[in-house]
């Protein structure tokens, strides 16, 4: 395997098995963001889930947001290229949520509850900063910036692949609508 397919398993893989292991992942996505009291309520934010909603209520939010992106991506996709399919941009849209989904786990952890708990109630006042919190937080957000980054990339590597944009005004165009669907998403949902 090369740092090619690593960054871009598009244009290496069979559609139908990066389905199946999208699909798969965003099943145990469901369970993670559950077990962690999170929901995904865009494809790259997560927000905490209300003491009273159900796992059905986390698998509501989950596919409405992806199912959200993966609509304004295949529009988007269409514009730039009319041969695109959807199902480029379906796995596009579950196979970069892989990395994020990895670190789900660790949301659910009480160690690190309690520290970001810790950490937002003395957000006003920096003295009141427990030492050993402030580490576990920011090593934890240390360590998941890599894995957002890949995150970021398999979703750019994917959209290019299903579009095959070069230019850099589509490029712009692309992040741009990106960070618009990011936030809409978050607040409809």
């Amino acid at each position: 395997m090369t740092w090619r397919t690593i960054f871009n398993p598009f244009g290496k893989f069979n559609d139908i098995h990066l389905l199946i292991t999208g699909i798969i992942f965003f099943i145990v996505n469901i369970f993670g963001c559950y077990y962690s009291g999170n929901v995904n309520d865009s494809i790259f934010h997560l927000s905490h889930l209300d003491e009273n909603q159900t796992i059905w209520d986390v698998a509501r939010i989950n596919s409405l947001s992806f199912l959200f992106a993966i609509i304004i991506l295949f529009i988007l996709a269409k514009f730039f290229n009319n041969r695109t399919r959807i199902i480029d941009i379906i796995n596009t849209i579950l196979i970069s949520a892989i990395p994020l989904i990895i670190i789900m786990p660790v949301y659910g952890m009480s160690f690190f509850k309690n520290a970001t708990d810790s950490v937002t109630k003395s957000a006003g006042d920096p003295g009141q900063v427990e030492t050993i919190n402030l580490i576990v937080v920011t090593a934890f957000a240390l360590a998941t910036l890599p894995l957002m980054i890949y995150s970021f990339v398999l979703y750019y590597n994917g959209f290019k692949t299903a579009t095959n944009i070069k230019k850099w005004q589509h490029i712009v165009l692309f992040v741009v609508v990106s960070l618009i669907l990011t936030i809409v998403s978050q607040s409809i949902l």
